[in-house]
């Protein structure tokens, strides 16, 4: 079983906290990610697809609206009940479970699809192995993964998360997986520039973040920001022909 921490960043104490959070929560959005709709309205979404990370439930919610068999896992128990919460208001079914991603492996269903939007990102660079290792784990041969990421080429001094270049990407996933695209996306906030330029290291909860390159962010219909992120699609070969050499 792959070993490893969800915990770096205390995700249960900002969900506690809500819109105290302020900045701390700029992925809750209050639905899902445009991206992650987009991609599923196009078919790329079947079978048992696992949300890593799922945070509020709705990227997940959205995917079984679908018709699709969805999980969803988060560390946070308060972000999960929330998740609870709102399939339950909408009559939505989604297998929503409290835990670290990383304790998935011991048992349990393997998956055709995992989502993965803007988890990998807080882990520890040095966790990749153990983060791929999960991949392998819980995916079924031929599982999709699409996931999203902060990026040293598109973003390379904005503030929030580790940024993670496309050459890393490939170097942490091309053993085992085949990689379709490294493609740039947008990702939306609930945070205006401002706010964005406040915005705190949930990690350190110092401020550590630059003001001079938000003069050009991209700003949705509601004033908040958008960010260029990675999107990478990649399809996971049957375990025989598969890389001993991995990142």
């Amino acid at each position: 079983m792959p070993t490893g921490s969800t915990e770096k960043i205390p995700f249960e104490k900002l969900y506690q906290e809500g819109e105290k959070s302020g900045p701390l929560m700029p992925w809750n959005i209050g639905g899902p990610q445009p991206a992650v709709r987009r991609i599923c309205d196009d078919g790329g979404f079947r079978g048992h697809v696992l949300d890593l990370g799922c945070g509020l439930g709705d990227n997940a919610l959205y995917l079984a609206s679908q018709g699709l068999r969805v999980s969803a896992v988060d560390v946070s128990e308060v972000a999960v009940e929330c998740g609870r919460e709102k399939a339950r208001r909408n009559d939505t079914t989604v297998d929503f479970r409290v835990a670290d991603a990383f304790s998935l492996a011991a048992d349990g269903p393997r998956y055709d699809v995992v989502l993965d939007s803007a988890f990998f990102h807080t882990l520890p660079a040095e966790e990749t192995p153990r983060y791929s290792e999960l991949l392998r784990a819980v995916c079924n041969d031929g599982a999709e993964l699409h996931l999203f990421t902060f990026s040293k080429e598109l973003t390379p001094d904005y503030p929030g998360p580790r940024r993670v270049s496309e050459q890393e990407l490939r170097e942490a996933f091309s053993a085992d997986w085949d990689i379709k695209v490294i493609e740039a996306t947008r990702y939306h906030s609930s945070l205006p520039a401002e706010a964005v330029a406040k915005m705190v290291d949930p990690r350190t909860f110092e401020v550590d973040a630059p003001t001079d390159n938000l003069a050009d962010q991209l700003i949705d219909e509601a004033g908040n920001v958008v960010s260029r992120i990675w999107h990478m699609h990649a399809v996971l070969r049957p375990q025989e022909t598969r890389s001993e050499h991995r990142a």
